[in-house]
């Protein structure tokens, strides 16, 4: 596989799949982006070798051009020196030249084709590297935020539950206990007091009855007499 089809591979994969299978999804994430940055580098490399190319067939092309033009030069002055045998050496040559500059010619057509759609392609895998890397930062910021909330409910469910609930409710039983011990001594106490003052409130009225009977007594042993 080239190095186009396999950087466009994993530009292209889900990131949310590769998450899935990762123990550690923010290693993960960070070696996706370090991966795919290295092998857009070397894409680099190989669009400025191919742009390197296009400025050799230029200059070929150029050395061509003036080959041609060398060598009909020299074809001329050999006809003028009466030198017909050199004359169509020289124009062989030119042949040669010309038929080597349609070649560059060509050549650099097609390079200029490989060179615009190597561009074009580095421009959109540039594209998806960045956004590759946005959406990086989106995960990690969402990644932390759920392990803290995760934590966080752990931490209130730690603190809420059974374990703890059943000590609070231990506690409030013993609390209510007392309470209703207190209110026991309490309510007995009282009516220990309420007895006693029952009773004397008894024994007065008893000393009452006597002391008016003895008087009732008493005024009527005067009216007898």
């Amino acid at each position: 596989m080239g190095l186009f089809s396999r950087l466009k591979d994993l530009l292209e994969a889900n990131i949310t799949d590769l998450l899935d299978k990762a123990e550690d999804p923010e290693k993960m994430l960070n070696l996706y982006i370090e991966r795919a940055g290295e092998e857009l580098k070397e894409f680099n490399v190989q669009v400025n070798r191919a742009v390197a190319d296009e400025l050799a067939l230029r200059q070929k092309i150029e050395a061509s051009e003036k080959e041609i033009e060398s060598w009909a030069s020299q074809a001329r002055v050999a006809i003028q020196q009466g030198r017909d045998d050199l004359a169509r050496v020289a124009l062989e040559r030119r042949q040669t030249a010309q038929a080597s500059l349609e070649n560059y010619r060509a050549q650099l057509a097609e390079q200029q084709k490989a060179v615009a759609e190597l561009r074009e392609n580095y421009r959109l895998l540039e594209e998806k590297l960045h956004k590759a890397k946005a959406e990086r930062e989106q995960l990690i910021i969402r990644k932390r935020r759920a392990e803290a909330l995760k934590e966080a409910s752990e931490a209130v469910q730690q603190v809420s539950g059974a374990s703890a609930l059943s000590d609070f409710d231990r506690m409030r039983e013993k609390v209510e206990r007392l309470e209703a011990e207190a209110r026991a001594s309490s309510l007995s106490a009282s009516g220990s007091l309420e007895d006693e003052f029952e009773q004397l409130k008894k024994a007065a009225q008893q000393k009452s009855v006597e002391e008016e009977l003895a008087r009732l007594k008493k005024e009527l042993g005067k009216e007898g007499g």
